[in-house]
């Protein structure tokens, strides 16, 4: 009966596989002395570490953002039901089930998160207010663009509404200001590049349709008898606003 022989060394890893191709690809007699061999650098191996690290860091991305999305839905569900104000990052934890060390890698506090899920919006309202902006042949009215963040209110008006009603109302008018003013600033630098040599002048106008435009959103939102679009109160803000901003940037 045949045994099969151990290895005292049941542990030892595996020769790497160029060491096996160049034996089998060698034309001397296995009794010879073997030529030197030349070290290569093992490129299959930093490849392969290569890939490694981009999968590991696709895994962590995917994390961060599934840990967030969680957060950011477990705000807006809280909002609805008790109100802003009242949440407390405990409230978040036990509704995302994410651990309080998780929350505070990510965000300072709860405004840090809100704050947070805005630079979506943001991003989004830049972009099509670069669209709109962009040269097509056909020149664009004076504050049509600015029509983007009335309907990003209107699609949205249920929290934003339930936001101002429920505690938060300071912090989202900051926020909605934010992106008013940034937008704005956009616009007007890009349509009146005459008045951008005088900071104070584009400044001044900027702060006027940004308040003016903030207070027809608060409006809106706050009086549920309110019918109008977002394009019909986009419409009445320009009524009220083209003219006087338009002649201030102009004149001499």
């Amino acid at each position: 009966m045949f045994c099969r022989a151990v290895s005292p060394f049941p542990y030892t890893t595996p020769l790497p596989n160029v060491m096996f191709d160049y034996l089998l690809g060698s034309s001397v007699d296995v009794n010879n002395q073997s030529p030197a061999v030349r070290s290569v650098p093992n490129t299959v191996g930093a490849v392969v570490r290569e890939r490694r690290r981009m999968a590991d860091s696709t895994t962590t991305d995917r994390r961060v953002r599934r840990t967030r999305e969680l957060l950011r839905q477990a705000l807006l569900a809280l909002i609805q039901e008790k109100g802003y104000d009242k949440i407390t990052v405990q409230d978040l934890l036990d509704r995302a089930d994410i651990g309080r060390s998780t929350f505070y890698a990510h965000y300072r506090d709860k405004d840090d998160l809100l704050r947070a899920g805005f630079e979506d919006i943001r991003a989004a309202l830049a972009a099509e207010l670069a669209a709109a902006e962009r040269p097509t042949g056909a020149k664009v009215d004076f504050l049509q663009p600015l029509l983007v963040v009335f309907r990003h209110v209107e699609a949205h008006r249920r929290f934003w509404a339930s936001m101002s009603r429920n505690g938060g109302a300071d912090l989202v008018a900051r926020i909605l200001r934010d992106c008013v003013s940034d937008l704005l600033q956009a616009h007007l630098r890009s349509r009146f590049p005459e008045a951008t040599s005088d900071d104070a002048h584009l400044e001044a106008a900027m702060r006027f349709l940004t308040g003016a435009c903030m207070s027809l959103l608060i409006w809106w939102l706050d009086d549920e008898e309110l019918t109008y679009s977002a394009e019909e109160i986009h419409a009445i803000f320009r009524r009220l606003a083209t003219q006087g901003a338009r002649r201030f940037l102009t004149a001499s």
